[in-house]
């Protein structure tokens, strides 16, 4: 039995990572999929590199690294990559048991001009003890090639489960001699005396004199024996037709990814004593968002709760299990210092001080508010949450509006957020903004909450100084001992408005007085949209009433 899993990973100065960032992955009991998401261009593909040069599947060399590795292009920026591997043992020798468990540490140096990589201590080639499946699947037809690459290796994840099946079976190995022999007889009888023959004698001869009359040997046949296997192709018969088959890679992306997760599966029950390590980039590549699912339930999740270390990045909600975020790295790009942070991976139980942000408690909320919106949250560097739909029509014309001011693009007004990776998202009401901004909390995102003040007679200063709860309701405000409350509905108001003030960052919460409606001078209470947006193109500019600088600066206007 084998059993490899990565527990740590450090990374300092590798291309977009800067100062050192820690990497904590959960023991071997914990049986769920871990997820590394972010944006585009946030650091996933460079942690899964980093990822493959710190378990050995990338081979290190003096120079493995340029300049283009280094943090900034700059010289004094040099790598450090460091793993932690559990591992079982696959043998022992005159100093001990042999595994490839422990810790290693990449470094490059700049020497005499060049950059220099080093790995302490070595691999010593104990990765084919172990059985490590890395696919890419933005390059799914390469992943199914059979093939081996000029260093001896197997490059595709296939070829390399192929080849142990191989060297395991006994019945193949009995069967190999003589397979061997009737191979070479066969072939020599087809080619005896044809044109063929003659043909390959003759490069024979030249490429004797070639070499100035060296005594050589060429044979023409079929590959080595253990080649023949990994040259053969997978051909699909699809809807039934067993006459017309095609190889696998000359299949759409979509069906090839289908027949890749038959393969991985495959690969998982085949395994039922070693622990393997799966590593993915981005496996929803090609995949319907149904299938996305599917894929992450029937396949991800099976195969660790075998007890498989599975890591995969993602763009996909569907790929994530937002009830257990211990399975989810989260990393961010800091645009003003230009680096990759990690924003998120808490490998303790999901424990929050408060009501859990996600669960069945508040599952109806989920659905209302959280469920819509988890792709902008989990994939976006800034999130912009509004009460309601009018207020999503509104702000959206508004932050067009400027932007056109600012740039006099159309086309760029109108991509204005998506350029800036910052997403516009409804929270339905006050209550589901406290689950909002809890799980932007969590995740280390950046919000900014806009809502109504709902009241007519009390500012945000009236309410905000309270430190706590019990000061406030102990105040005139809430007592009304001079009669400005009306009715009892009103305390909750008040209460709900100075928790949301506590609750948000500072600075980055805007309350529309009374409500929007009345801030863009919409007197009727019907809330009808249209109505809203004739009104919102009638008006030439937007006061600190409903956008405020607070807001601009968030946005990034200033």
């Amino acid at each position: 039995m084998s059993e490899i899993r990565l527990t740590h990973l450090n990374i300092t100065n590798y291309r977009s990572f800067k100062e050192v960032q820690r990497f904590r992955f959960p023991s071997a009991d914990y049986q769920k999929p871990i997820s590394i998401i972010g944006y585009n261009n946030s650091g996933k593909t460079t942690l899964m590199n980093a990822i493959l040069y710190g378990i050995g599947e990338k081979f290190i060399n003096q120079k493995t690294f340029e300049l283009v590795d280094l943090h900034d292009l700059d010289n004094d920026n040099q790598i450090e990559i460091k793993t932690r591997i559990e591992a079982s043992q696959y043998g022992e020798n005159q100093y001990g048991p042999q595994t490839i468990a422990g810790d290693y540490i990449i470094k490059t140096e700049f020497v005499d001009g060049e950059i220099k990589s080093s790995i302490s201590k070595s691999f010593f080639g104990a990765n084919k003890h172990y059985n490590i499946f890395y696919i890419n699947f933005h390059k799914i037809k390469d992943e199914i090639a059979i093939k081996k690459s000029s260093w001896g290796t197997l490059t595709s994840f296939l070829s390399k489960h192929i080849k142990k099946l191989i060297e395991s079976d006994l019945l193949i190995s009995s069967r190999r001699d003589n397979f061997i022999q009737n191979i070479t007889e066969q072939t020599s009888e087809i080619l005896n005396n044809t044109s063929l023959s003659s043909f390959i004698e003759n490069i024979r001869l030249n490429y004797e004199n070639n070499l100035r009359n060296n005594n050589c040997h060429i044979e023409f046949g079929m590959p080595n024996y253990d080649d023949i296997f990994l040259q053969m192709l997978f051909k699909i018969g699809l809807n039934g037709d067993n006459d017309k088959l095609l190889p696998i890679n000359q299949l759409g992306d979509g069906y090839i990814s289908m027949f890749v997760m038959a393969v991985i599966q495959s690969i998982a029950e085949n395994n039922t004593e070693d622990k393997c390590l799966f590593l993915f980039e981005e496996p929803e590549s090609f995949l319907h968002e149904n299938h996305q699912e599917y894929f992450y339930k029937m396949v991800l999740c099976p195969l660790a709760e075998k007890g498989h270390q599975v890591i995969y990045t993602t763009h996909s909600d569907k790929m994530v299990d937002i009830f257990d975020t211990k399975s989810i790295i989260r990393l961010e790009f800091d645009e003003q210092d230009k680096k990759t942070i990690l924003k998120y991976n808490d490998i303790n139980e999901f424990n929050p001080s408060s009501t859990p942000i996600i669960s069945l408690q508040n599952f109806n909320s989920f659905i209302k508010s959280i469920e819509p919106n988890l792709n902008k949250i989990l994939f976006s560097r800034k999130i912009l949450l509004v009460e309601g739909p009018n207020d999503l029509l509104t702000y959206n014309y508004i932050i067009e509006k400027k932007a056109f001011d600012m740039t006099g693009n159309d086309s760029y007004s109108k991509a204005y957020l998506n350029f800036k990776n910052i997403s516009l998202a409804v929270h339905h009401g006050k209550a589901t903004a406290f689950l909002i901004a809890d799980l932007c909390k969590h995740f280390g995102i950046n919000y900014y909450l806009i809502n109504d003040w709902d009241l007519e007679y009390l500012s945000n200063s009236d309410i905000e100084n309270y430190d706590t709860l019990e000061e406030l309701q102990q105040s005139d405000i809430y007592l009304n001992s001079n009669r400005i409350i009306r009715n009892p509905t009103e305390k909750g108001i008040i209460t709900t408005n100075w928790r949301l003030i506590k609750s948000s960052i500072s600075n980055q919460i805007h309350f529309n007085r009374k409500n929007l409606e009345q801030v863009i001078g919409y007197d009727s209470n019907d809330k009808d949209s249209l109505s809203i947006w004739n009104i919102l193109q009638q008006k030439s500019e937007f006061t600190i009433d409903i956008f405020p600088e607070s807001l601009n600066e968030f946005l990034e206007f200033i």
